[in-house]
Parts: C-alpha cells; structure tokens; sequence
C-alpha cells in the first residue's frame, strides 16, 4: 500500500493544484469558456502562492492530493519567484480580451474579494498570520492529510512566533474541518448572486495559539 508523502511546493505541480482547486470550488459549474476557467484558475493559485511564505503539499502515487498554502508577516522568505508574477501579469492582461458575458463570471471573484475585506475591516491587527489556500482531494479525506498539512502549518506558524491568524472559506467547503480543530468563527456574510441567482457565505475564522508561560 503507497504512503502518503508530505514535501514543499514544485512548479510541476501547478496544473494539479488547478484542478484541485477547480474541483474543490467548483469554478467549472458557471464558468464554461475552457479558456477563462484556466484563467481563473491560474490566477486565483499564483496570487495565493505570491501572499505566502509557506508550502506544504501531500502526494500520493505521483500525484498531488493535498496542498496548503500560508503567509507570517515575520518571515521574510516568500515563495514567490519571478514566473508567479509574471504568470500573474500574464492572465491578467489575457482577462482584458474576454467577452462581456465572461466579464459578468469574473465579477463573482470580484464581488468575494469585496466581501473578505468587508470582514476583515478593523481586525488587521489582531493577526500575524493567515492560511492562503487549503484543499485536500474528495477521494483522499478520511486519510488524515487535512490534519498533517495543517499540523504543520501550524509548527511553523509557531516557529515564527505567530500569535492568532485567520482563514476565509465559506458554506460550499468544508469549513466544520476548522471547528474542529479549534478555530473560531468571528464573521461571516452572504453574497448574493443576482446573474446566476444565486448565492455563497463566506467565513473568516481565526485561530490562537495557547500562550506559553515560562
């Protein structure tokens, strides 16, 4: 039976990463354009990958099943490399040329990044840290990979002296993964949808490290 393997973040795994990403929010179900779905997808993993400073990702049988993704404000080693900004600068000059319909779908990431900074509004000092991205694959939960890459974002988090820090995530994940691990919810609000009459609510948990007393 094959192990699970835990290491740090390759260029070669970027396409697998997009597809988990893909599966995990489900971007496919209202974007239909192959193109601006990868451009979505490629967008939405750089910029995670430019606002962090750690990598975790779990393997198994070649093949990335897991990944997590986190920033210290302490830490000045970034992951990020000159081919993440440029992809960046890349999807976002390739945005510009897709239809008016397609700029209706972006408008969705637009109106979430809206939301997140309505719930951070006043807390940016309560925090030294945050979770960028976390997805485990469907087919790999029960495995205990969720608990080891958090597990060690959580060392290193320490190890860089962090305090609290926070994550978003909303109704369509698995976000009673972070109630039981401790984490609290400290805010929450709905989106609605109107062009697809529909609707998401997005949570900004945090979690506290236990004070150490000497």
């Amino acid at each position: 039976m094959s192990t699970v393997k835990y290491r740090d973040l390759k260029r070669e795994d970027y396409q697998q990463i997009k597809q988990l990403i893909n599966d995990a929010f489900n971007f496919h179900e209202f974007i239909k354009d192959e193109r601006v779905l990868n451009l979505v997808l490629n967008y939405y993993l750089q910029s995670c990958i430019v606002s962090s400073s750690f990598s975790k990702v779990a393997e198994k049988d070649n093949k990335v099943i897991g990944i997590i993704l986190g920033n210290a404000l302490k830490d000045r080693h970034r992951l990020k490399k000159a081919h993440n900004i440029f992809s960046i600068a890349r999807t976002m000059f390739k945005g510009i040329f897709v239809s008016k319909e397609n700029r209706k779908v972006l408008n969705i990431f637009s109106e979430t990044e809206k939301a997140y900074d309505e719930l951070f509004k006043g807390k940016e000092k309560n925090f030294q840290g945050s979770i960028e991205l976390f997805i485990v694959s469907q087919e790999s939960r029960g495995l205990g990979v969720g608990g080891e890459l958090l597990n060690s974002l959580l060392n290193y988090m320490k190890r860089m002296r962090v305090n609290s820090i926070y994550v978003y995530t909303d109704n369509e994940c698995n976000y009673g993964f972070y109630d039981s691990k401790n984490f609290k919810r400290i805010n929450e609000k709905e989106i609605i949808f109107e062009q697809f009459k529909d609707s998401l609510t997005v949570f900004l948990y945090e979690y506290n490290f236990p004070i150490v007393r000497l």
